[in-house]
């Protein structure tokens, strides 16, 4: 869980600086929501591994189209930011649907 919560925090740092950038808060939005998919849509049938590089990519492309939609414009900051929140937010998906499917049910 704390994986799926460092975009977030980062986030609001920029959100509640001096600059107030919320461009971050989306990207980690939307990197995890698609972390997430991917991996319970690919976890059982194609494997963790596969799951996991699938929604990295994902997440890292989907950052990124955010992070242009929202103005940004300099690539190798989007790109940069994109990876990191993309790789937490996959990171934690893989964790946290690994838990669920390893804990037993009471």
């Amino acid at each position: 869980m704390l994986f799926s919560l460092g975009p977030f925090v980062a986030a609001g740092v920029a959100a509640l600086g001096a600059r107030r950038d919320f461009r971050i808060l989306w990207m980690a939005i939307a990197a995890t929501i698609l972390a997430w998919l991917v991996t319970m849509a690919m976890a059982r049938s194609q494997g963790a591994r596969n799951a996991g590089v699938a929604a990295f990519v994902s997440a890292s492309v989907g950052a990124i189209g955010v992070a242009v939609l929202a103005g940004a414009y300099g690539a190798f900051g989007v790109i940069a930011v994109a990876v990191v929140v993309a790789a937490f937010a996959s990171v934690g998906a893989a964790l946290q649907i690994s838990e669920s499917a390893t804990s037993p049910r009471g």
